[in-house]
């Protein structure tokens, strides 16, 4: 049975064990846990970067990030899905007021008939410059925190008063979504971004209780002192307060596909670009680390030709959903995706998945790097045959984890598995000889994106903590 409509929805650094249908212990996850109910969960689904900048090509146009490169346009030879989808006849929209990686600037709002963007829901004249006096030092300092201290950060932010007013509600972006699907007649493609789950945890404007508040403190002071066990405990609530909401979010559009009857032709995606780290190996938020805290992301299908109830544990990678969409959908995938449909696994639970899965990160966007230098290493992982393996290259440091026994990948066999080691190490460089060669195969943007000198976006990154 093929899909009339694709609905994504992708929940930034939503964590796979923060569902209720996994057993989560940060939130309470009833519409999600719903929609894994009368779909397909996958339980090892596993993203190909772990933060934005590097996810999003392999879930846009199914590349590695090697291949797209981190921090740049995506290829202009490289389709992308909403431009597949376009040309299929269907109506495409996608609405992402928030993140500021993925924007016309970055080339993600190729195909969408409709695009919303972080610069279309933000002035983009550059603020900084404009503010003066206590209002420029303000920023200023800000900023200059965010660089250095998430701690910090979150205690300037706390003595402000700035109770997560970063990013636009996803509401809004319920709101604009259901009034654009209410319009439409015919196919259609609908692309959803939602921030609300993301750092930092300030309590939002319905969850501004005395003891929302001061969990926040508490874990910003325990974050900033040092002390791992009653920041984890304040911050993973707080960060659980913020799924609940994208929950309700996620409840809200559901009804609102059954109310225009469009639940029955529709398959509905939700995943997310990167986990999140809460306190795992004494890191927070998320950044260059390739740890399944950070790569490893919940994926439900839902939609005609897919049974209700299944939960498919094979591995499974994003590279692989456009492909996948575009199958249940009876649309060709084109030439330039690198990933491999998983429709036929969802679709029956019978099935190899993906038997190995790299991912990548490159650059720190702008912190440090192991060796001091800045923005210059590449970290690659490949997960597969029950391990998981790290390479840093600019340092030759290897990592190697046995998932089975070790699940948290807290005890390096590295040394100890020397000829596993290897034959992962083999693979991994073999992987990246490849993505060099087809990296140089596309034609590359005028455009730099988002490493250009744009005073707004260097301050809005900086105050979340990016740069």
């Amino acid at each position: 049975m093929t899909a009339e409509n694709l609905l994504l929805i992708t929940i930034d650094a939503l964590r796979h064990d923060a569902l209720g249908c996994v057993g989560s212990t940060y939130a309470s996850t009833p519409n999600l846990d719903a929609l894994a109910r009368d779909g397909v969960l996958f339980e090892q689904a596993i993203a190909n970067g772990p933060r934005t900048q590097s996810s999003f090509p392999s879930i846009m146009s199914s590349l590695y990030p090697l291949v797209a490169g981190e921090r740049r346009r995506l290829p202009r030879d490289a389709a992308t899905l909403a431009e597949v989808v376009s040309r299929a006849g269907l109506a495409t929209a996608g609405l992402n007021p928030s993140n500021p990686f993925l924007t016309r600037e970055t080339g993600y709002q190729r195909g969408f008939g409709l695009f919303i963007d972080f610069w279309d829901a933000h002035d983009r004249t550059g603020l900084a410059d404009r503010r003066k006096g206590p209002a420029r030092l303000k920023s200023t300092i800000h900023d200059a925190i965010g660089r250095r201290s998430l701690g910090l950060l979150m205690l300037l932010q706390a003595a402000l008063l700035e109770e997560g007013g970063q990013y636009l509600t996803g509401r809004l972006v319920a709101d604009q979504a259901l009034s654009w699907l209410s319009a439409r007649r015919g196919r259609f493609f609908l692309w959803l971004h939602l921030m609300d789950a993301h750092y930092p945890y300030q309590p939002l404007p319905a969850q501004r209780s005395p003891r929302d508040r001061a969990a926040y403190l508490l874990g910003a002071a325990s974050l900033l002192a040092g002390r791992p066990r009653p920041a984890i405990a304040q911050l993973g609530r707080l960060y659980g307060r913020r799924v609940e909401l994208v929950d309700d979010i996620l409840g809200e559009v559901i009804r609102g596909l059954d109310r225009l009857g469009l639940s029955g032709s529709t398959t509905v995606v939700v995943t997310s670009d990167h986990g999140e780290q809460i306190g795992e190996r004494g890191r927070w938020a998320h950044g260059p680390d390739l740890h399944d805290e950070l790569i490893r992301v919940p994926l439900i299908l839902r939609g005609p030709g897919l049974d209700p109830g299944r939960r498919i544990d094979h591995q499974v990678e994003l590279l692989g959903l456009g492909p996948t969409l575009l199958e249940l959908a009876g649309i060709e995938e084109p030439a330039s995706f690198l990933g491999t449909s998983f429709a036929g696994l969802a679709r029956t639970g019978r099935g190899a998945g993906s038997p190995v899965v790299f991912s990548e990160a490159m650059h720190s966007g702008g912190r440090q790097s192991r060796s001091g230098a800045t923005d210059r290493f590449t970290v690659t992982s490949c997960r597969g045959e029950g391990w998981k393996y790290i390479l840093d290259s600019e340092v030759g440091a290897e990592e190697l984890y046995d998932l089975a026994s070790d699940p948290g990948e807290l005890r390096n066999l590295a040394g100890l598995e020397p000829a596993t080691s290897s034959r992962f190490r083999r693979l991994v460089e073999d992987h990246r000889a490849r993505c060099a060669g087809l990296a140089s195969s596309f034609e590359a943007a005028d455009e730099p994106g988002t490493e250009r000198d744009d005073a707004e976006m260097r301050r809005r990154l900086a105050s979340l903590g990016y740069l």
